[in-house]
């Protein structure tokens, strides 16, 4: 029973560790980071817009829009494609 707790323990900060790793790298992109940049502010509830984002049920499609928007990517890819008919790749934004 002891040894499934320790390692329930270390799984979950393993778990924590990667994850604070990834939204620091994150954070670090001046256009990407802009969300969790703005989770950091005082107005923000970052534990209420976390759980809203993983338990909505947006599709994938719906939250890149979400996302995009959010960046302020619209216009660079989604505009030129379908309202320019340029020949671009139709994905939201460059990872």
């Amino acid at each position: 029973m002891r040894q499934e707790t320790a390692a329930q323990n270390i799984n979950n900060q393993l778990k924590s560790s990667t994850e604070n790793e990834k939204t620091g790298e994150m954070k670090k992109k001046p256009m990407h980071g802009k969300f969790y940049q703005q989770l950091e502010k005082p107005s923000a509830d970052k534990e209420k817009s976390l759980v809203w984002l993983s338990s909505s049920g947006l599709m994938g499609e719906m939250e890149s829009l979400i996302i995009a928007a959010q960046d302020q990517a619209l216009n660079m890819r989604y505009h030129q494609r379908n309202i320019m008919k340029q020949p671009v790749d139709n994905k939201y934004r460059m990872c």
